[in-house]
């Protein structure tokens, strides 16, 4: 049993190295298509067709920050877990993080695709409360959840969240059990 949980932390830290290595290629590649692109705007070939370069290189970047930053976060808690056995209230910072960053790609997805999907809000019919509030829903429900869905960026904050919850009562009862002990 001893042997199995050692070697899936092992798999995982594996999955979590070889992540931090592709983000930051993909990382480095962005930027570097990026720099020539800002000192030339017409040379985009890289940017896909439907794309705004500049939205789509913004975005790509700073994703892939937020992939680094998480996949560090996660080794530094698996490390914890590794040595302790347990969590601790280190890895409610961690989950924290992992959960602003999770709605920070929400948040730059849903405003990448707005921004190319612009035409699509139809501005000029925003006249009324009633046009407005239907204009919203269908804006929201066509772009953010059945163009492009954003929302399992939402579902794994709110995962996370609970899994937060459970930690710190967990650390609760286990700080209770210790001082009674």
């Amino acid at each position: 049993m001893y042997k199995i949980r050692i070697s899936r932390l092992i798999l995982i830290k594996v999955v979590l190295w070889v992540t931090v290595y592709f983000s930051s290629l993909a990382l480095l590649y962005h930027t570097r298509w990026f720099i020539p692109f800002l000192l030339n705007p017409e040379n985009h070939s890289v940017v896909p067709m439907d794309e705004i370069p500049a939205v789509w290189f913004i975005v790509q970047i700073c994703s892939n920050l937020i992939y680094v930053y998480v996949s560090w976060l996660l080794i530094r808690l698996f490390r914890r877990y590794g040595q302790t056995g347990y969590f601790d209230p280190d890895s409610l910072k961690v989950l924290n993080g992992i959960i602003w960053s999770c709605l920070g790609l929400a948040m730059l997805g849903a405003v990448k695709i707005v921004i190319n999907n612009f035409s699509e809000l139809h501005l000029g019919e925003w006249n009324s409360a009633v046009s407005i509030i239907n204009l919203l829903i269908r804006s929201f429900t066509r772009l953010l959840i059945f163009s492009s869905p954003q929302t399992i960026y939402l579902l794994l904050a709110a995962l996370l969240w609970a899994i937060k919850q459970f930690v710190m009562r967990a650390l609760e009862i286990k700080l209770e059990n210790e001082t009674f002990i």
